[in-house]
């Protein structure tokens, strides 16, 4: 018989992969829910980021769980689902996160108005990053009027979809998964 105490002696229980596996599908799950979003009349394709939201909660509180490819992957699934510029989205998350690894442990320490205040201008600055690249590639001006209504709505969802994702947290910590 084969000794296995050796097997289990070498076995990496402190993995990051199964976390960062599980937040991968949730954040492709988010994005397919904006997809969700973006079918209703009311939003007439001009749907909220909540990608974003959860980009932007996951980043600050749980940075190692939510490594670069699962940033991009989720862009480029928001891309091609969203008919949006193939990379755009996927572009544009990147460089939020690493603008916000730059200022992690200020936003770390901040209360929840200034969190929502650079959440405001981080979702700003992506909308007018994907504004520009429309432009430079198309040589035209979309209309405005669906890009501020999308950016009015993510920041009206923002403390609601930061607020469920804390206490889902919460709940997690307490059953002891997280």
């Amino acid at each position: 018989m084969k000794d296995q105490r050796s097997y289990f002696e070498r076995a990496d229980f402190e993995s990051d992969f199964p976390p960062q596996f599980l937040v991968s599908i949730v954040g492709v799950t988010i994005v397919l829910l904006e997809l969700g979003f973006a079918q209703w009349p009311f939003f007439y394709g001009a749907a909220p980021v909540l990608s974003l939201i959860f980009i932007y909660y996951m980043n600050i509180y749980h940075e190692k769980y939510i490594p670069v490819f699962v940033i991009f992957l989720m862009g480029i699934v928001g891309d091609v689902l969203l008919s949006d510029l193939l990379g755009g989205r996927a572009t544009a998350f990147l460089l939020l996160t690493y603008v916000m690894q730059h200022r992690l442990a200020r936003l770390q320490q901040s209360d929840f108005g200034r969190l929502w205040l650079d959440f405001a201008v981080s979702c700003a600055a992506i909308s007018l990053f994907q504004l520009l690249l429309f432009s430079a590639l198309n040589l035209a001006i979309p209309s405005l009027s669906p890009i501020l209504f999308q950016l009015g709505a993510t920041l009206i969802l923002f403390p609601i979809g930061f607020v469920i994702i804390f206490t889902v947290h919460r709940l997690l910590q307490k059953v002891k998964i997280v």
